[in-house]
């Protein structure tokens, strides 16, 4: 698909196949290029080139973010308000930086059961149900005691250990958009219990398809989609997992129009696990960085599954996903009116689009300066006015070791 985007959002992968401007205008020999760095980029704006044409078919997509009257727009429209028996729960037991660094071995230790739990299925053995419940317990009570702490740090992503994050990163997701739902804390187990095993079946899947540096063909593509399959062989006969459980493990890649898999189930069909689990199985997707594609920012990522409600996903549960995160959720990079960037370390809940942030770059001085945290939602002014969200590798930001210093402190 040809489609026109600002220069600002391009990023390596992108083809251009217009930059839109007679040929001695801009800075290449030819009219069509694939941006390699964001040396390209700082070409291309330093001829005052404004908006190029890109071909989707050969090159990565570029997404627009929302702006604030857009968001205003769709978000407090008559049709999205909630009622005050609908509100969600964001009760917060502990602050922020107490729960950081439990949150970080809680992590840890998921991966360490998760790791295992594939190694025990590789060699012929079972799950060991009773270690994986009680992990998932610890993620159910941080996220009881302070939501933000996990959801922050399953931003440190390292994309040689998708599998296992991702896996890790949705029950997160899970147990908190459960919570915040007001589900009974045994239910909100079960999901995150599925949640933590629904890509199980991956464990029978060949490495070098889970690894493959480049898109999968249609027959590889067959052959991951059995992982839905295997993952229920594995699991259903445990007795210490629950139909909630087994609802997100067997459909979260089912869709409301019915051309999901393995079942091609429509919204009729699909349980609330499954809807539930489809949205954040995608959201994390996208926001991962995996072996072939980048990922986008949380509020690109946001923007997407959103265009695809009452298609592929259930609408009321996207909004109250989307409240939950909060339009900039935890690890957005965000740019302020002042000049500076921040990383979201606290979703908004006073105001949705003032979150509370970590100051860490100056880009008028364009040096990073010592972190300090700001809460949006308690000021006025350029200061305390978000403009826009940043790739933090434009600016050469490490995202891992800003989260990691915030979560050891």
């Amino acid at each position: 698909m040809i489609k026109k985007v600002k220069v600002d959002q391009l990023k390596p992968g992108v083809y251009i196949s217009d930059f839109n401007c007679n040929w001695i205008s801009h800075p290449f020999l030819t009219s069509k290029k694939r941006i390699n760095s964001y040396r390209d980029v700082e070409k291309i704006k330093r001829t005052g080139i404004d908006e190029v044409y890109i071909d989707t078919t050969k090159g990565i997509d570029v997404y627009d973010t929302f702006s604030k009257d857009e968001f205003l727009r769709i978000f407090e429209s008559d049709s999205f308000q909630i009622s005050p028996g609908d509100e969600l729960d964001f009760e917060v037991q502990v602050p922020l930086k107490k729960e950081l660094k439990r949150a970080r071995e809680i992590q840890n230790q998921a991966s360490q059961i998760l790791k295992k739990a594939y190694q025990d299925i590789r060699y012929g053995n079972g799950i060991r149900v009773d270690e994986v419940a009680s992990t998932v317990k610890e993620i159910v009570n941080s996220i009881s005691r302070n939501h933000d702490a996990l959801l922050l740090i399953s931003n440190i992503k390292n994309k040689d250990e998708y599998t296992y994050e991702h896996s890790i990163n949705v029950s997160i997701l899970t147990a908190g958009i459960c919570k915040a739902l007001k589900m009974e804390k045994e239910e909100i187990v079960d999901y995150t219990l599925g949640a933590f095993l629904h890509d199980i079946g991956k464990s029978k899947i060949p490495n070098e398809i889970l690894n493959k540096k480049t898109p999968l063909t249609p027959k590889e593509f067959e052959i991951l989609k059995k992982h839905v399959n295997y993952g229920m062989e594995l699991v259903s006969s445990h007795e210490h997992i629950s139909e909630n459980a087994l609802s997100v493990i067997a459909e979260h890649h089912e869709r409301l129009n019915g051309t999901g898999y393995p079942r091609k189930l429509n919204e009729y069909e699909i349980s609330k696990g499954g809807k539930v689990g489809a949205i954040i199985d995608v959201y994390d997707a996208l926001t991962s960085n995996r072996v072939y594609h980048p990922p986008l920012n949380p509020v690109q990522a946001i923007k997407e599954i959103y265009a695809q409600r009452l298609i592929h996903f259930d609408e009321d549960l996207i909004e109250q996903f989307i409240r939950f995160l909060g339009i900039y959720p935890p690890g957005s990079i965000v740019k302020l009116e002042s000049g500076f960037l921040a990383i979201v370390i606290e979703a908004g809940r006073a105001n949705i689009l003032r979150p509370i942030v970590r100051l860490i770059y100056d880009l008028k001085k364009d040096i990073p300066i010592t972190p300090r945290n700001l809460d949006l939602s308690k000021g006025i002014g350029e200061l305390h006015n978000i403009v826009g969200t940043v790739d933090p590798i434009y600016y050469k930001i490490n995202l891992n070791e800003y989260l990691l210093n915030l979560a050891l402190s």
